[in-house]
């Protein structure tokens, strides 16, 4: 069985592996409510972008799908105003972007695709985790409650951290240090992306 990656809570700090994580949130989260407010229900999911890429959310259950959007762009993906949508898992059913969260991940195990630019695609998996009542303020909509560490990636010259990724390179590694990116051949070593914690890392013009 692979090794799970292992993420931190955005919370308090705490490490834990993705598939337990969701065991510490769901004892962290209502520690972490503000002190007063309204009433609401919050909806816990899993983000997951393919390999070690992934976020824990929690978002109002009135909240849009909008607002979600806006969220998933400004965390991982947004680079030059690309369309996104929300779809059914295993189809194309289209859901409204004005669509409450809770209409779409109102029960545990719902799971939806999300498809970030319709050029350079960047798909992510989304899927209900929990459901539970707590506090909130007026103003947030969606928050971080934990996500990946960052995967340690190395140069494919000399095996040190590396820092860039050719977009154009062919072959398993991509990456390269400083040194190495202002010696590599290929179109410009401007073109050269850094080296982010994103499943968007090296596509289109994606910096992080």
């Amino acid at each position: 069985m692979a090794t799970q990656s292992a993420g931190a809570c955005s919370l308090c700090g705490e490490r834990r592996n993705k598939g337990a994580m969701r065991h510490h949130l769901a004892e962290c989260a209502p520690k972490h409510d503000p002190a007063s407010g309204a009433r609401a229900d919050w909806i816990h999911l899993r983000v997951e972008g393919g390999g070690p890429y992934w976020l824990d959310v929690e978002a109002r259950a009135d909240a849009k799908l909008n607002d979600l959007d806006s969220f998933l762009r400004h965390i991982w993906l947004e680079c030059c105003g690309h369309m996104s949508a929300f779809y059914a898992d295993g189809g194309r059913s289209e859901y409204p972007m004005r669509a409450a969260v809770e209409t779409i991940f109102g029960a545990r195990g719902n799971v939806v695709r999300y498809e970030y630019d319709f050029g350079s695609t960047t798909e992510l998996r989304l899927r209900a985790l929990a459901v539970r009542t707590g506090c909130s303020d007026k103003r947030t909509r969606v928050r971080l409650l934990a996500r990946n560490e960052a995967p340690r990636v190395t140069c494919d010259t000399c095996d040190q951290p590396a820092t860039r990724v050719c977009p154009f390179r062919e072959g398993d590694n991509p990456f390269l240090c400083d040194a190495h990116s202002d010696e590599h051949l290929c179109d410009d070593a401007d073109c050269h992306l850094p080296v982010v914690n994103s499943p968007r890392m090296g596509v289109c013009g994606y910096t992080g």
